[in-house]
């Protein structure tokens, strides 16, 4: 390993990418936190120390001598970004720059959406239910309840994965990224005790970011005020996307009974607490009627878990998937050698990883034969 040109900036996002603080790497490889600091700055580690760090961190020994990307994180919209711990933070965010890497190399094979997302100069005092019509328009969507607002996103060239993302503080976050001089946008949804109407409100929460917010430089300069009204905004801008003013409004013939609000859970894929504030939101009841019907929510154990949460299956991210699934007909690679392929490209990853990263089913890289349709005079491949 003499010869072999060790990057310090590979060994900090494998240690980030496996949730270790400095001391806590420190202490699984038996070295001060100093020694290990410094090795991230550039000192190579010897021979059995860099055994040991790809062992521990379980990334092949080229995952750490591979020179890093044009890849430039601009901004990352978590939504307890000032209480949750900075590793944490900081995982969830190589994990998504590394996401982009794999859309990156897997669109010299697809011609993915082009991102369509209009993105407003937003300021205090706009008017959000205006921005929410104004954005279903573009989409045109009317003013009909949407059934799937992961599918919708895909098809407008938003990049989507999901990951077990393992904090309770991060439901979901979007990520820009600045790849080659162009803005690129990836959600991030977690699978933790998810249900498909929390699903849809996440997404939307994440749209309204991407709507209102792209232009906010640094997230990290913002005051704590400053980031809760910003995820205010988002809130509101995806209860007025999901939940049309006038359509809405119309639905509601009785804002005061619980039961009704059931029902319409079934039409609008809203969740029943989401519609109680949009109905309070909108002054169809006040105060003291919203604190009623989340009371007898909770006599009726509806607040964990609501009607329908379990019948529901989650919206599926296709985008990834069906790269893997979709490279079709005459050329079988096994698990191997797609990931030689990506190997060959600089995304030295294990199978296991990739899996999770692209939100693929287990097994797909550590077990199957994959079927894949290759373009004309493609050698990047090979069987």
């Amino acid at each position: 390993m003499d010869n072999i040109l060790f990057l310090g900036d590979r060994l900090q996002e494998a240690r980030e990418y496996r949730n270790y603080t400095l001391t806590e790497l420190a202490e699984k490889i038996n070295v001060t936190k100093q020694a290990l600091l410094q090795y991230e700055r550039g000192m190579k580690p010897r021979d059995e120390k860099i055994k040991l760090l790809v062992d521990v961190l379980n990334f092949p020994e080229e995952f750490f001598i591979q020179k890093n990307d044009d890849v430039k994180i601009n901004n990352t919209f978590f939504r307890a970004l000032s209480t949750t711990k900075r590793i944490d933070l900081r995982t969830q965010e190589v994990k998504t720059k590394n996401i982009l890497r794999f859309y990156s190399f897997l669109q010299e094979y697809f011609d993915y959406p082009e991102f369509d997302i209009p993105i407003i100069d937003y300021s205090e005092g706009m008017n959000i239910e205006d921005i929410s019509i104004q954005v279903r328009k573009h989409f045109g969507l009317g003013n009909e309840p949407i059934e799937n607002v992961v599918s919708l996103l895909e098809k407008h060239g938003v990049v989507i994965s999901t990951l077990d993302i393992g904090n309770k503080k991060i439901d979901a976050f979007t990520q820009v990224h600045n790849i080659n001089g162009i803005n690129q946008y990836c959600i991030v949804l977690s699978n933790d005790k998810q249900s498909r109407v929390r699903r849809n409100f996440d997404i939307a929460h994440e749209l309204g970011h991407i709507v209102l917010h792209s232009n906010i430089e640094n997230l990290t300069e913002l005051s704590d005020m400053e980031l809760k009204n910003i995820e205010d905004q988002a809130n509101n801008f995806a209860a007025a996307f999901l939940l049309p003013k006038e359509s809405f409004k119309k639905c509601l013939i009785n804002p005061s009974n619980l039961e009704l609000y059931k029902e319409l859970k079934r039409k609008w894929k809203v969740s029943i607490a989401a519609m109680i504030m949009r109905a309070m939101q909108l002054n169809l009841i006040d105060r003291n009627e919203y604190q009623n019907l989340m009371k007898y929510m909770t006599y009726k154990k509806w607040r964990s878990r609501e009607p329908f949460d379990n019948e529901w299956p989650l919206q599926e991210v296709y985008l990834f998937r069906k790269s893997i699934d979709i490279l079709i007909n005459n050329v079988f690679l096994t698990a191997q050698n797609l990931i030689k392929a990506f190997n060959d490209a600089g995304l030295f990853f294990y199978g296991k990883d990739i899996e999770e990263l692209l939100d693929l089913e287990k097994g797909t890289l550590t077990n199957n034969i994959i079927k894949f349709k290759l373009r004309d005079n493609n050698s990047r491949f090979s069987t």
